[in-house]
């Protein structure tokens, strides 16, 4: 049941309608928690028991852990709870992988199990193993019963790809009634609005073109792939970003608040910036649950920079069961190491008045940033190791090979775009104007707006998505992670 169809939007008023008639709290929450289930059902069938396998694992597994007085005791609950789900997910999402890449370096054929990847496993799976960290250091106490623990596994909104939602942040919200106010009624039609927007008109938009270059690059110039790459940063952010805004805006209908995933991530400054700005549920869920018990800055220089590689080649592998995405994540773990040598140990640039204190020197910061961090996003995107490598060559080697005419338009439009950049950055009032325009919070903006002029916004948005959304639209790009 995508997002963007019309499937969901019944489901959900029908959800919505229930909670509204049913005033009662407990019963609110099991209308939640049994819609949550048919939510996952319609889309997975009997995968559905995987998720209720990893919420009572979990559940008893932290709570045992939690209550227990032996510390030998709380271990073993701890390893079990950890274990159980991490297992399911080693199984269904990276059993074939294993299997393949163990047949290449035997170099015989195995026959590989048709293994279906359950909607969502990933993100729920993080959820239940939060829950469960949290009870074994003493950061949390347990859900108050086995029916709210399920609805904060299992809740909708963001059940398939997040955010990832920690206990402490949800578990509070349920010791109210569900009352769907004017005001988070307002806010969530405008955010969830935006997010079709960004998924069905941005991103569904470029996907075609992406695959055009992207799937097929061998015998392509540098400044085809350079465009490509450029639209798939673009692409997934949008169709991520956009999921998310729709997840956290039918969240709030409910009077739900999650946290925010994406803050202007194309905007940052350094490696370290951007990841504090791109998927920060997953960013900060990494660093408290894998950084900082692997010790983290804390042991030194050397060890903090095997800590930050080791956890970034497993962010890289949990996106997907491919060599690319390792690569991928080892790839920032490298970036991040030699930002934190760079700035931090070696201090360069840090007393810079350019760099630090001019619009031209953040300009400077913000370009350098995204160039590295599109040249991530082709290594994630390009999965054919000769591709690949085709596409790094002429991604990092300029060859200023223009064949065609739109080929010369593209890089004199380029060189154009980044000459008005530099410009403006000159002017500071110009540069301030501008800055404040594009990190002004607009979703708020209009969803503060009186209704006159707030149906106004939602008839504009309404037309655009249906006069401009393509023919086809495909599912979310996180949905198979």
């Amino acid at each position: 049941m995508l997002f963007n169809s019309i499937e969901f939007f019944l489901f959900l008023t029908i959800v919505l309608l229930s909670v509204e008639i049913i005033r009662r709290k407990m019963y609110q929450h099991l209308i939640l928690l049994i819609a949550s289930y048919f939510f996952y059902w319609y889309t997975s069938n009997n995968l559905l028991i995987l998720l209720i396998f990893v919420t009572l694992i979990t559940y008893y597994c932290g709570n045992k852990s939690y209550s227990a007085k032996n510390n030998g005791i709380k271990k073993i609950f701890l390893a079990i709870g950890t274990i159980g789900p991490l297992l399911v997910l080693g199984y269904f999402k990276y059993f074939n992988f294993f299997l393949s890449s163990f047949s290449t370096i035997a170099g015989q054929d195995f026959n590989f199990w048709k293994i279906i990847l359950p909607i969502g496993i990933s993100f729920y799976t993080f959820q239940g193993l939060s829950y469960v960290f949290d009870l074994y250091r003493g950061t949390l106490k347990p859900a108050k019963s086995l029916r709210e623990y399920a609805l904060f596994i299992s809740f909708f909104p963001q059940l398939v790809a997040g955010p990832i939602v920690r206990a402490s942040e949800f578990l509070p919200q349920l010791k109210n009634k569900v009352i769907i106010t004017p005001e988070n009624l307002q806010f969530g039609i405008t955010l969830i609005l935006w997010g079709i927007f960004k998924k069905v008109v941005i991103a569904d938009s470029l996907a075609p073109v992406v695959n055009i270059y992207l799937d097929k690059p061998i015998g392509l110039p540098s400044i085809i792939i350079i465009f490509a790459t450029f639209l798939f940063g673009i692409q997934i952010y949008c169709d991520f970003s956009g999921y998310t805004d729709i997840a956290i805006g039918t969240a709030r209908i409910l009077g739900f608040r999650l946290p925010q995933n994406f803050l202007r991530p194309y905007l940052t400054q350094s490696p370290t910036e951007f990841w504090h700005r791109w998927h920060i549920t997953l960013s900060r869920f990494i660093r408290d649950y894998l950084y900082i018990p692997l010790g983290g800055n804390r042991k030194g220089h050397i060890r903090t920079y095997i800590n930050l590689n080791v956890t970034w080649l497993i962010c890289g592998l949990w996106h997907g069961a491919a060599w690319n995405f390792v690569l991928w994540g080892g790839y920032h773990g490298l970036l991040l190491t030699i930002h934190k040598l760079l700035g931090k140990d070696l201090k360069i640039g840090q007393n810079s008045q350019f760099l630090n204190k001019s619009y031209a020197g953040i300009l400077t910061k913000i370009l350098i940033t995204q160039y590295f961090v599109f040249l991530g996003w082709l290594i994630f995107r390009v999965g054919d190791p000769t591709n690949l490598l085709y596409c790094l060559e002429k991604f990092i080697i300029f060859d200023f090979d223009f064949q065609k005419s739109i080929q010369l338009i593209l890089f004199i439009g380029g060189l154009i775009l980044v000459a008005l950049l530099y410009a403006i950055s000159i002017n500071k009032k110009l540069s301030s104007y501008i800055f404040h325009f594009i990190t002004y919070d607009w979703i708020e903006y209009f969803a503060l707006l009186n209704l006159r002029k707030w149906f106004l916004y939602v008839l504009i948005i309404v037309f655009s998505i249906f006069w401009l959304m393509p023919p086809k639209t495909p599912e979310f790009i996180y949905f198979t992670f």
